[in-house]
């Protein structure tokens, strides 16, 4: 998604959605409703323990600080190292995505 589709979708509350249905239609195309409605429930439980983490790390005050910017990386370079491996394990399955 483009930034402006996401802040677009942002406004009418309906980026998180989105996000899942582009994910499960990735995913698990053909998942039965059961699963997509679990997975959907598991989707935003997700989201919202990220937003809850991300600002209990942040350091107070309005502007970013240096601990700010290493806590925000760190978190992205793990969730970067699971993707990775993930696909790596997809692939060498010789599932392409």
């Amino acid at each position: 998604m483009t930034r402006s589709e996401v802040r677009k979708l942002a406004r009418r509350g309906k980026l998180i959605d989105e996000s899942f249905k582009v994910f499960q239609r990735t995913v698990y195309p053909g998942a039965p409703d059961d699963q997509v409605q679990a997975m959907r429930i598991c989707f935003f439980a997700g989201a919202a323990e990220l937003f809850a983490l991300m600002h209990a790390g942040l350091d107070d005050g309005l502007s970013e600080t240096d601990g700010d910017l290493a806590f925000m990386e760190q978190w992205v370079n793990e969730l970067e190292r699971f993707h990775k491996r993930t696909n790596d394990t997809m692939t060498a399955g010789g599932r392409q995505q």
